[in-house]
């Protein structure tokens, strides 16, 4: 490959990365912003390296239970032994989704000195997210929901039998008239309320045909040749409706998800950081970290301590040097992120900390082209002519 087509392909290459973090330079020197280093007199552009922050995403199932208006009688009429005696809230921490953001660091600027060459030719581009930083973002609140409730919660008003019974009787009087015999027929109709165990007896009796029913539909006993589909049809409309009155006996339920999301930016320190973003109590779900009863959800960040090696040789050079220095990037350290409530782990993964790591620099000079990564601030491309 001659010099004028790696010159076209890295032309190329400059256009596809527009707004990424890039840098193309000849002589120029980069110094520190802010950390003792004399202010440079002369024109130049600032930068900053990206630190990362950790956006944690809580996913909480609360299910509501719904006592049943013949729970009294679930076990005299059905023989039920396991159903819902009170209405009651119960929460619990579905799952936990964890994602590494990047922010400017405000302790990582610094400022490219542009020299005569730099100044005057054009040599030198910087492309940047925005406005020169790279932003954190945040999602909405979601919630599914099952079984639709009523203004006090779940309605049972479709399944119950009617309170108000009217009962009619038949009377025959006979009356005589001289020799003859005539019977006089009339109707007296009088209303009386149903006590709520004769509803729940005529509920359970409902149940009782519906299972009939069914059964005889398994077997055959009807003796009518239903086609496959037909008789799948019927069959699922009876448990669905049996199911329904057996729900005023043994009560009801209805979930929904919700999506808490918190932010943790780590530390620098090499040994780590343990932070609580909240507090979680089974009936009350989220809390405050410091709410009475409830057990903490900690973030726990851990290095692993895989450039101990690098972090001490870029400590040997560090020392003062008159010699121009070129872009300030980051070596990022892989760190262990695991989400806890209580004892009991909810998420945890592997991820690149940028702050965990080393920031160093390049030699001033010598790379025409330096690519850094966003997210990290460490590097992704360089090349010199």
């Amino acid at each position: 490959m001659n010099t004028a087509l790696i010159s076209r392909f890295f032309l190329k290459l400059t256009l596809a990365l527009a707004f990424l973090p890039m840098f193309a330079f000849s002589q120029t020197n980069v110094v520190p912003v802010g950390k003792g280093a004399p202010v440079s007199t002369k024109n130049g552009l600032i930068y900053a390296l990206p630190r990362n922050v950790i956006k944690v995403e809580l996913y909480v199932r609360k299910t509501d239970f719904f006592r049943g208006p013949y729970a009294d009688f679930a076990t005299k009429h059905l023989g039920l032994t396991s159903f819902i005696n009170k209405n009651s809230t119960e929460y619990t921490i579905e799952g936990a989704r964890l994602e590494l953001l990047s922010e400017t660091d405000p302790e990582q600027y610094y400022f490219i000195e542009m020299d005569g060459k730099s100044k005057h030719g054009g040599s030198l581009r910087f492309a940047l997210n925005g406005n020169g930083i790279i932003n954190a973002y945040s999602d909405q609140a979601k919630t599914s929901g099952k079984i639709q409730a009523g203004a006090d919660g779940y309605s049972f008003a479709d399944l119950l039998q009617p309170t108000v019974l009217e009962k009619v009787d038949t009377i025959i009087r006979k009356i005589s008239v001289d020799t003859s015999t005539f019977k006089e027929v009339f109707v007296r109709r009088s209303v009386s309320e149903r006590t709520i165990e004769q509803q729940a007896k005529e509920t359970a009796d409902q149940i009782r045909k519906l299972n009939d029913n069914k059964f005889s539909l398994i077997t055959g006993y009807s003796e009518v040749n239903y086609s496959k589909e037909a008789l799948e049809y019927m069959i699922s409309q009876i448990e669905e409706t049996r199911l329904d009155y057996l729900a005023l006996f043994k009560g009801a339920s209805r979930t929904s998800v919700s999506r808490h999301v918190f932010y943790v930016t780590p530390g620098n320190s090499p040994d780590g950081m343990l932070e609580t973003i909240c507090g979680f109590s089974s009936a009350q779900g989220i809390t405050h970290r410091n709410a009475p009863g409830a057990e903490a959800v900690n973030l726990m960040v851990e290095p692993l301590q895989q450039i101990n090696t690098v972090r001490d040789f870029v400590k040997q050079k560090e020392k003062p040097s008159r010699e121009k220095r070129g872009i300030y990037y980051r070596i990022p350290e892989k760190a262990k992120i695991t989400v806890k409530s209580g004892s009991r782990t909810v998420a945890e993964e592997d991820a690149l900390i940028s702050q965990m790591g080393i920031v160093t620099y390049l030699p001033a000079g010598i790379f025409s082209l330096v690519k850094l990564n966003p997210l990290t601030g460490g590097l992704e491309l360089i090349s010199s002519e």
